[in-house]
Order: C-alpha cells, then structure tokens, then sequence
C-alpha cells in the first residue's frame, strides 16, 4: 500500500484507489494511512465484493479495475470499465493506459477492440454492418 501511495500509478490524487480483500477487518488490522480506501469482503469473496463495486459504479467508463483474475477482469470489461493486469498496473499504471500506452503489450481500448470485431465480422462472417 506504500508503494501505491508513493509511487501512485494510478495517476492524480483526484484518481481514487480502493483495495478489496478477502476476510474481516478484525482478523486483519485497520486500513493503511494514506489515500488509499481498504475494504474486507467480510463474509464473501473479494472478487464478488468487487463485481458488485463495478455494478453500483455510476460511471463504468471512468472506473479502472487492476486484478488478474479472469473472471473480475473480463466481467468488468463487459460493464465498460476500462481493466489492466496487476503487471501493467505496476510498470505504467493508469497514466499509461490513459495516453494509450501498452504498458504490458496487452492493451487496447474498447473502441479499437470495436473496429476489430467489425472488421473480422465482415472478412470471416460475410456480414454487412
């Protein structure tokens, strides 16, 4: 959580981060100082914590959620919020992403993963759009 602080790959201090994990606070200490918001699943999993996050955010396209879990990743995807691994979190963070910079070699936006879709839809499917 220091080095998130510190380091702050997730850009402005405008920028908020919440880290989810699994457990209760109880059993676990306080939240870290800092700007950074920490939340236990307390009862159920950090990945569910965080699929009900992503359904309750009002602006989907605004919000970034850094897991390597799949299933997190590719449902948050499918809301319209913008992902990345915890890999290209680390090596570029947010700032990259946002200047569209491949910090992992993985990523590109949702409008360019459109305009591929279209195209192959068109090449393989015959499809007419």
């Amino acid at each position: 959580m220091k080095w998130i602080d510190s380091a702050r790959p997730h850009g402005s201090v405008n920028n908020q981060v919440t880290a989810v994990f699994d457990g209760h606070p109880d059993h676990y200490g306080s939240s870290p100082q800092g700007d950074i918001r920490v939340i236990f699943s307390d009862g159920c999993s950090a990945d569910d914590t965080i699929k009900r996050m992503v359904d309750d955010d009002g602006q989907k396209k605004n919000c970034v959620v850094v897991s390597d879990d799949k299933d997190v990743y590719l449902y948050a995807r499918s809301l319209g919020c913008r992902v990345m691994s915890v890999q290209a979190f680390v090596k570029g963070g947010v700032r990259a992403a946002a200047r569209g910079v491949p910090a992992d070699g993985k990523y590109i936006s949702l409008s360019r993963q459109e305009k591929i879709n279209k195209e192959f839809s068109e090449i393989w499917l015959k499809e007419k759009q």
